[in-house]
């Protein structure tokens, strides 16, 4: 037997999905190449609710790229080592993980709420390259007894769960019915998962070589949301609470026009990408408030300095918020009730105030001995902002000052004040002029070199294979991190020396995550 290696990077595995927040819907040439992930979906139905599928072949590139990344983290290596002792071990965990092959996908079909109100699942599991000889040993020593066969196909069954074993293919499910509606689903009876058109649009724009692919279906996931508002119990809500009810309803909305949202991991020997891409009724969301961002080259980097920890850019705040609150006052004549209440309290109009937060903008961060953080943004009338945006800060501050509070509150308020307050300053290049609104005024300044100009940054960026025009980007700079967090006396973990930096950005066709490693 060849010497078949595999990866002990879960951690990063995970960190990548977590980070993976920035979704877009756009329409992406297909990559045929994606299905390679998805050969489970043909036995599973096209109601379910999600999809996974994850390359278990230790011997294939996916896993083997994953092992190199692993030999630069500290550890790395004898995780390894451990992880095939296990594998290729004779425990009975071993031998199951083996026999069930190289590509292994689960389906979740569906979420019941009984009378308790407990939640039931059910779920279908698709192996497409197992050895099939080998399991029904493995299965019977598991306490699984053969049952009568379903289409000809030998089936096992222990408790509820049930599994159909033909050559390769097995089919394994969280129920007897459940396993004949995804056999059923595998023949071409019923409709399947793989030819459900979200799902093909959505998978066509992740990439084709990906170690794990997961797949959700917002829409179908609407009818739990209103479940969810059924069953909510009101009179257990305090008095002048908002109404649950009302609030899960417009997320049902919502959710109804998000079709499909897949993500994909895959290992390089640079890093890990991680890539978002979705399918939505863009024009339904519109009228819901949500705004689909253009791409654009966000100069406002040359206003980050170069020893900045991280940023994040973006634009057209003010507008965005603007979309969203015109939505929000249709589907709630209340709101501008409360907006005009709050416009009087402090003397702002809200349109003046969005209207101060257009054009390109930048959260920045920087460390030093008074870790500072600041908004960057680039107003086209930039006096007019700063002062509408230093009334609303001066207005927050005073309202806060007025709020009845606890002692233990009040006193860790007064803690909180003792830090640098928000404060605003504004620097004029030219024709144009950059607010910083946050702990460090001086971050309005054009600094002496810009974090854009630096090594660390270019070799992330060139690496991860970054466009000029986004729709929005952000950026860790990690040995920055790690400088920050040693003195203010945290323990850096060893294993994270390796991982250079972490960048994330959005274009029309979807969202990719970059962790630079080595």
């Amino acid at each position: 037997m060849t010497n078949r290696r595999s990866i002990a990077l879960l951690g990063l595995l995970i960190a990548g999905f977590a980070v993976a927040v920035i979704a877009a819907f756009g329409s992406g040439d297909a990559n045929a190449g994606a299905e390679a992930r998805v050969k489970g979906a043909s036995a599973v139905p096209t109601s379910a609710l999600a999809y996974a599928s994850v390359n278990l072949d230790r011997d294939g590139s996916q896993f083997q790229a994953l092992e190199g990344l692993a030999g630069k983290v500290q550890g790395g290596d004898e995780a390894v080592a451990k992880l095939n002792e296990m594998l290729d071990g004779t425990t009975q965990q071993a031998k199951v993980v083996r026999a069930l092959g190289g590509d292994v996908s689960v389906g979740l079909v569906g979420i019941t709420l009984g009378a308790d109100l407990k939640p039931a699942v059910e779920a279908v599991i698709v192996a497409t390259a197992a050895d099939g000889a080998a399991l029904p040993a493995m299965l019977k020593q598991a306490g699984f007894t053969q049952a009568p066969a379903l289409d000809g196909k030998d089936v096992w069954e222990k408790d509820a769960f049930a599994f159909a074993i033909d050559g390769s293919m097995v089919i394994g499910a969280t129920s007897r019915a459940t396993l004949v509606e995804a056999l059923a689903t595998q023949a071409g009876q019923k409709p399947a998962l793989a030819d459900d058109a979200a799902f093909k649009t959505t998978i066509a724009k992740l990439p084709g070589d990906a170690v794990a692919v997961a797949y959700i279906a917002p829409a179908r996931l609407a009818g739990l949301v209103q479940l969810a508002g059924s069953v909510l119990p009101q009179n257990a809500l305090p008095e002048g609470a908002p109404d649950m009810t009302a609030s899960l309803g417009q997320l049902s909305d919502a959710l109804k026009d998000i079709r499909g949202l897949g993500i994909a991991i895959t290992a390089e020997q640079g890093g890990l990408r991680v890539v978002a891409a979705g399918d939505a009724d863009q024009a339904a969301l519109t009228k819901l408030g949500l705004a689909f961002p253009t791409a654009y080259d966000p100069t406002i980097l040359e206003q980050v300095p170069a020893d900045a920890i991280g940023f994040a850019a973006f634009r057209d705040l003010g507008p965005t918020l603007q979309t969203a609150i015109a939505a929000a006052q249709q589907q709630d004549g209340q709101l501008a009730d409360m907006i005009a209440a709050a416009e009087k309290t402090t003397g702002i109009k809200l349109g003046d105030l969005l209207g101060a937060l257009g054009g390109q903008h930048a959260v920045v961060a920087v460390g030093g001995e008074t870790p500072a953080a600041a908004l960057l943004t680039q107003p086209q009338d930039p006096a007019a902002a700063g002062a509408t945006l230093a009334k609303a800060i001066a207005s927050a501050q005073t309202l806060t000052d007025s709020l009845p509070m606890a002692d233990s509150a009040r006193k860790q308020a007064e803690k909180r004040m003792d830090g640098p307050l928000p404060q605003i300053a504004v620097t004029r290049q030219g024709d144009s002029a950059t607010l910083a609104i946050g702990t460090d005024a001086r971050l309005a300044a054009k600094p002496d070199s810009s974090i854009a100009e630096t090594d660390a940054y270019r070799a992330i960026v060139d690496r991860a294979g970054v466009p000029s025009d986004v729709t929005g980007i952000a950026y860790v700079n990690a040995g920055q991190l790690r400088a920050q967090a040693k003195a203010m006396g945290a323990t850096v973990p060893a294993s994270t020396n390796a991982i250079n930096g972490v960048v994330a950005w959005g274009t029309a066709d979807g969202a990719t995550v970059f962790i630079s490693i080595g």
